[in-house]
């Protein structure tokens, strides 16, 4: 029984996944960005959730529903490979792009690799994301931040499922806990600091107010606006200014991580 709602829960993790990724064939569908890159549109985070919440609820490395959760994240990797290796190139750490680059390009081969290589890839892996997360903890660059804030959540999928297929369960749940890190610190390096409050007040009418933002790309947001004496929300200008960056992923995948609960 308790084997049958695990794999009921990784299908239907998988299915949300599927649904609102709908993974390409390419990379092509997913949208231009202002610096001439793409945005990688898969859902990353419920990717890592159905590999993650299969291993921490004892499931085993040769399950049907690890593997099919797996295969997701190969078929997501592959399809959005060229994009990722844009990004990772733009990271200017030599040893965080050199490792992040060579999970990307040789993920595909997870299967095709014996139980003692991939469990030694897996290790590499699991390296190359605790190397990425100091980095990413470290380097106070907005620019420097979103480069590795574009590559995070791939690199993370790949740890996980490499980790999953190896039969390495232990330490998903640092593993998650640097990704939960990595991402806070995502957010908060790219929330921006150039806001202001403003309000106007025609006569005859209430006063209104709301926020304006500009993100450190130049991009510009602005929160609805209230009338008084309610008060705008900040938060909405912020992520309307941040859209084009790493941030909106990071913001919405944090707390599905941290509903793991390790």
């Amino acid at each position: 029984m308790r084997k049958r709602l695990r794999n009921t829960l990784v299908a239907a993790t998988l299915a949300v996944a599927v649904t609102v990724t709908a993974v390409p064939a390419t990379p092509a569908q997913a949208a231009p960005r202002a610096d001439g890159m793409q945005a990688m549109a898969f859902d990353w985070v419920s990717l890592v959730v159905a590999v993650a919440g299969h291993l921490l609820s004892g499931g085993g490395s040769e399950d049907a529903a690890l593997k099919a959760a797996v295969q997701q994240i190969v078929a997501a990797v592959e399809a959005a490979k060229n994009d990722i290796i844009a990004h990772t190139d733009a990271i200017a750490a030599a040893d965080v792009q050199a490792c992040a680059r060579q999970h990307t390009i040789e993920f595909a081969d997870i299967e095709n690799m014996s139980n003692t290589v991939r469990q030694i890839w897996a290790q590499n892996a699991t390296g190359c994301a605790t190397l990425a997360t100091a980095y990413v903890n470290a380097v106070q660059t907005p620019q420097a931040v979103d480069n590795i804030g574009h590559v995070l959540p791939s690199l993370f999928a790949i740890v996980i499922a490499a980790r999953g297929r190896a039969g390495l369960p232990n330490g998903i749940n640092l593993v998650i806990q640097d990704q939960i890190r990595s991402y806070e610190a995502v957010v908060a390096k790219l929330t921006p600091t150039n806001c202001v409050k403003k309000g106007n007040k025609e006569p005859g009418y209430p006063r209104e107010k709301w926020w304006e933002c500009t993100a450190y790309n130049g991009d510009w947001g602005q929160s609805g606006w209230v009338t008084a004496p309610a008060e705008p929300v900040r938060a909405q200008a912020e992520n309307a200014a941040t859209r084009n960056t790493s941030r909106p992923e990071a913001l919405s995948g944090l707390p599905r991580l941290r509903a793991l609960g390790v």
